[in-house]
């Protein structure tokens, strides 16, 4: 990657008014200005412990916490530079005392010290990039425009769909899933499977938005039976070396394929009524049936492969909303119908890794492990008054952001006003709508971009300052966070132009007039003109629709220096948007004959 000039303004300026300091360390301790040189005797470290000895605590106020990422680089350093320190040693006490004895220490000493931070610096790349690819939309390299590597030809392309798995591309569609090396493009097994099965997770497509869809460990794939009434319905467990297993199940259950190998059930509890028609007043609205009382619902989440149950829970229903109880039937071309039919209402999704519900009187939301984020008392339907799909989101770093039903105005902003739950307990009220990225190079900045009134704000994410303003951008209209790498934050504002600012400090760095992306006068937003984002930490990649009213189809690949703005180079595609996929740093996409690598 190429190494950059800090700016006068990023996280390291000495105004500690506007600064969020970072974890990471471009200096090794000990060999910059100010520590040991090579001609002081081998004694106490510089915290006054002696040489191998753990240094003693000190009081008063402790300093933040490193993120595990830092502190492993952190004591990588301080290892290497104790060995520097030892290394120098050894070689004093084996030269003699004289004027060549005294050249050949500092040959001997200068040797030591290069290797360890050689050493050093090899360990803090490793570790940067195993972090990277690992990261959400995280590329090997896009420094280059990429070349077709590799290409696989597909019976039915545009109904094929992108899973990652780790280290494995699962292209599924054709009645099979295929285990593709992202490198080679090499097919390293085959699984049959149902033809219309849905596997997944999946991301969901022709959409932009925070990438926290996990790698499918292993990938789960359900059947969906034409006539549940003749057909069984089955679910196929496939491992990422393509061992798989399949079981049946009712042919009547509601089910989704859920991460780390689970199978999300969906159960009505009670009397549920027969599917009738329902009562229509003179503005088309349904009407239920007086007295009408709603199922209660269970969900339950079990072991894909052997039907054990990893949690389940069941929401009591509350007062119904008509539209929630309801399915249309049309017949010929008579106007439809709405029909009370509590289990066609019913249904659940997984997006930005959190599990939402919504049916006739109930609506929940989990994280994926089962912890409940919305309040056990909102089971009625859409409790503050926003789409359930967008109540909930995973942060990158761990936790979630959801709507404050605590803040009056969540109820009568068009935008409602969110709160934080963080990883380490603590719960900070934003103040307005939470940024989360789509994209990373894997690093936590330990901050939250808010998008609060006409600003953005950062706030910190750390234990000891949760919540503390760390700096405000005045009239950063921002509607979505596209990528945080390499200290800087890509938004997109409320006109559509491309702002980077320092996520240290706030300060803009560059600015991208729509027009130049093509995002001028967007229809339905930036996710429906950006379906997605991807980087290497140096360059952000950005999958844009050719035309944003929507008129033409195509596809452009721009990529735009993280560092100037600058626009690296792109990508003109006729195809009208495919799927792009990001697997252990490697790109693959969807076209109108297969399934391609991209390098």
């Amino acid at each position: 990657m190429t190494e950059r000039t800090q700016h006068d303004d990023a996280p390291g300026s000495p105004d500690p008014e506007k600064v969020h300091t970072f974890d990471l360390i471009d200096e090794v301790p000990g060999v910059s200005d100010g520590a040991p040189t090579p001609d002081e005797a081998e004694g106490p470290e510089p915290d006054g412990t002696a040489a191998g000895e753990e240094p003693a605590e000190t009081a008063g106020p402790a300093p933040r916490e490193p993120g595990r990422v830092a502190a492993a680089l952190a004591a990588t350093r301080t290892a290497a530079v104790r060995t520097a320190r030892r290394g120098a040693a050894a070689v004093r006490r084996r030269v003699p005392e004289s004027r060549r004895g005294r050249a050949l220490l500092v040959g001997g000493v200068a040797v030591v010290v290069v290797l360890a931070v050689a050493a050093a610096a090899l360990v803090d790349a490793r570790l940067r990039f195993r972090d990277l690819v690992a990261a959400p939309g995280g590329v090997r390299s896009l420094a280059e425009k990429p070349a077709e590597l590799w290409s696989l030809d597909l019976e039915d392309p545009i109904t094929s769909t992108l899973i990652e798995m780790p280290g494995v591309l699962a292209v599924v569609g054709g009645g099979k899933v295929q285990g593709l090396d992202p490198a080679s493009g090499d097919v390293r097994w085959s699984v049959d499977v149902e033809p219309g099965a849905i596997c997944g997770p999946a991301p969901w497509l022709g959409i932009g938005g925070p990438a926290t869809t996990p790698p499918s460990d292993p990938l789960v794939c359900t059947t969906v039976p034409a006539d549940p009434a003749d057909e069984a319905r089955t679910v196929t467990v496939v491992d990422r070396d393509g061992a798989a297993t399949t079981r049946e199940l009712d042919p009547a259950a509601r089910v989704l394929p859920g991460p780390d190998g689970t199978l999300v059930l969906l159960d009505l509890v009670g009397d549920v009524p027969e599917p009738r028609s329902l009562v229509v007043d003179k503005t088309g609205a349904a009407h239920l049936p007086q007295g009408f009382t709603a199922p209660d619902v269970t969900v339950r989440v079990e072991d894909a492969a052997t039907g054990a149950e990893r949690w389940s829970e069941t929401l009591a229903a509350g007062r119904p909303d008509a539209n929630d109880c309801v399915t249309y039937h049309q017949d010929g071309d008579a106007a439809p119908v709405p029909r009370l039919d509590v289990g066609g209402g019913l249904g659940a999704s997984l997006q930005h890794g959190v599990l939402e519900l919504e049916g006739c009187g109930v609506a929940a939301a989990f994280l994926l492990d089962g912890t409940r984020v919305d309040g056990p008392d909102d089971d009625t339907d859409d409790p503050v008054g926003v789409g359930s799909s967008s109540r909930f989101t995973a942060l990158p770093a761990g936790g979630w952001v959801g709507p404050d039903t605590a803040d009056e105005d969540t109820r009568e902003s068009a935008s409602p006003h969110e709160v934080a739950h963080l990883p380490h307990g603590e719960t900070v009220r934003l103040g307005g709508r939470a940024l989360v990225p789509w994209a990373t190079d894997g690093r936590d900045p330990r901050l939250l971009l808010v998008r609060a009134g006409l600003n953005t704000v950062a706030l910190s994410t750390d234990e000891d300052d949760a919540g503390q303003a760390l700096w405000t951008a005045r009239l950063l209209r921002s509607s979505d966070l596209l990528v945080t790498a390499s200290g800087t934050a890509v938004l997109v504002d409320e006109l559509g132009a491309l702002r980077a600012v320092d996520l240290g400090t706030g300060a803009e760095r560059w600015a991208i007039d729509p027009q130049e992306i093509g995002l001028q006068g967007m229809f339905g937003g930036v996710s429906s003109s950006v379906f997605g984002a991807y980087t290497d930490g140096d360059v952000l990649l950005l999958p844009v629709a050719a035309d944003p009213q929507g008129a033409e189809s195509g596809l452009r690949l721009v990529a735009i220096d993280l560092g100037d703005g600058s626009v690296r180079w792109e990508i003109d595609q006729e195809t009208p948007y495919t799927q792009i996929e990001s697997v252990d740093g490697y790109l693959a996409q969807i076209t109108q004959h297969g399934v391609v690598g991209l390098g």
